[in-house]
């Protein structure tokens, strides 16, 4: 008999589980505890017996652990509203990520009292993946916090999202906790030869889910272009505040238009050049005269596309799109074709109600005022194909799949994390970005107004990084190596898997529980 711990002394196992993730993610960056950080959480649930406890306990580790993951959200929020609402959207954005924490431990409490640590083994990481995905859903979906973005420097592991997509990796991380668990919480009466058969299955199951993943997408042949391409990169560093500012609009752009005219003195005649998110803006659009010719000029005399974000307003619809657009060179108007944001954020670029609350706020900008892009297909060029996605987008698989499908040899992330400052959410950000690389087995590089702006080739790893929080101009040049990968092919098969493993374990372990039920009260024979 383990000695039974008070309520109030159980309540630290949840606050560990969230310090070990906080310490898992950016910036202190201690991946290997998240393959531990939720046994504390494990042991607190089945100490305290209840759904209701565990419920609790789940929403404690979430909202100590998001609190902290999304706190650089204020920052961005404090441009446009006064701070108290920057600090009510954190804790209302941490208590819907928790409450996800919070089912996936009142599910695993259901589990413990049917009393099968095989079953539970299964349908943990099963539930976690299946929670993951929901919490990525929807209109306030978010994966920031996603339990397998705490593995992004192990790029030993990253061929795992190659074959399983990112889901993989956090089933194998959540299987092996709850297969470890048993294992250190056996009771004292149960001889090593029992531990080893109740639990030699799970083990048996993570080592495949591994080793598959580790070994496999190597089987995959590896394409490249036979000439390296040559493509430039332009940080401008513009602070949110100068952005914002209708005077600043002419200065904004002519920087852009400044740091290119420079580093084509040096890097003659490159394949592509790429600025990052609304560059041009409607500000630019309204106040600095001449913009789209001067574009226009710039393209021809470098002999290369640009490739940059903009604020574009339909004019038959009146629809106004965050886009990316290609001006090629030889033209006198943007490329006809061109990539519109689908993934918006939430209460920013999409809002309910935006003029009410632009009217009560006065806010700077105008909320809400997006709309969200449908068709996607990537830019064909003279001797390769790219892709583009915008910002957040680059948080989520499927945006980038969908580009990659239709054939994107390369994917550019275009973004302006100018809005978090120097916060962890630039890091939060940009480790997206390999996760993206490695699922798909293309290159992904990600062009940001400060920063970060870093390169990864199809294995998720970094190949190329510009220094942060400064103007900066630098030459990629690359055979954009790529190679098909299984996520690719069959996208989110893993998450379907998991719900029918799910489904499975959850009408095993109720009608276990019945049938245990009915031969207890069952009068007894002769």
């Amino acid at each position: 008999m383990h000695k039974k711990i008070k309520l109030p002394h159980l309540i630290l196992f949840p606050v560990l589980s969230a310090l070990l993730l906080i310490l898992s993610f950016p910036r202190f960056n201690q991946g290997y505890l998240a393959w531990f950080a939720l046994l504390p959480l494990f042991y607190y649930c089945r100490a305290t017996g209840t759904g209701k406890k565990a419920f609790a306990g789940g929403l404690l580790t979430g909202l100590l652990f998001f609190l902290y993951l999304y706190a650089y959200m204020a920052l961005a929020i404090n441009f446009l509203f006064p701070p108290y609402l920057g600090i009510l959207a954190v804790i209302c954005a941490s208590l819907y990520s928790s409450v996800f924490f919070a089912g996936f431990t009142l599910a695993f409490a259901f589990f413990l009292q049917r009393g099968r640590p095989l079953l539970t083994a299964i349908a943990a990481p099963s539930l976690w993946v299946l929670l993951e995905y929901l919490r990525a859903a929807g209109l306030l979906g978010h994966s920031g916090g996603f339990l397998g973005y705490s593995q992004a420097d192990y790029t030993l592991l990253l061929p795992i999202v190659s074959l399983y997509g990112y889901w993989g990796l956090s089933f194998s991380m959540v299987l092996f906790q709850v297969a470890l668990f048993y294992v250190l919480m056996a009771k004292k009466d149960q001889s090593v030869r029992f531990c080893r058969r109740t639990l030699a299955l799970p083990f048996l199951l993570l080592s495949f889910v591994l080793a598959a993943g580790l070994l496999l997408p190597s089987l995959f042949p590896v394409q490249e272009n036979e000439k390296p391409l040559r493509i430039v990169l332009v940080q401008g560093n513009v602070p949110q505040e100068d952005i914002l500012n209708p005077a600043k609009a002419q200065s904004n752009f002519d920087k852009y238009i400044r740091l290119t005219e420079e580093t084509l003195k040096r890097h003659r005649f490159p394949d592509l050049i790429v600025w990052p998110e609304t560059v041009f803006t409607l500000n630019v659009a309204r106040y600095r005269h001449g913009a789209a010719e001067e574009l226009a000029r710039l393209a021809g005399e470098a002999g290369s596309p640009i490739l940059f974000g903009a604020m574009f307003a339909d004019q038959d619809t009146g629809n106004v799109y965050n886009s990316i657009l290609l001006q090629r060179p030889g033209l006198e108007c943007f490329d006809p074709h061109r990539y519109d944001k689908h993934r918006l954020v939430p209460f920013a670029e999409y809002f309910p109600l935006p003029h009410l609350f632009n009217r009560i706020f006065r806010s700077n900008v105008s909320l809400g005022m997006y709309t969200p892009g449908r068709a996607a297909a990537p830019f064909s060029l003279d001797n390769f194909t790219v892709g583009g996605i915008v910002c957040f987008e680059s948080y989520f698989p499927h945006p980038a799949l969908e580009i990659a499908r239709q054939g994107a040899e390369h994917i550019f992330v275009l973004t302006n994390n100018a809005w978090f400052l120097q916060s962890n959410g630039l890091d939060q950000h940009i480790r997206a970005a390999s996760f993206r690389a490695a699922e798909l087995g293309i290159g992904i590089t990600q062009v940001a107004n400060t920063g970060f702006s870093r390169s990864y080739d199809y294995r998720g790893r970094e190949i190329f990084a510009m220094p942060a929080h400064r103007e900066a101009i630098s030459l990629l040049e690359t055979s954009i190596p790529r190679r098909h990968t299984l996520y690719r092919l069959w996208g989110d098969y893993f998450v379907v898997l998991c719900g029918a493993v799910l489904a499975f374990c959850l009408l095993y372990g109720l009608f276990s529980s019945r049938r245990g039920r009915s031969r207890r009260h069952s009068p007894p024979a002769g």
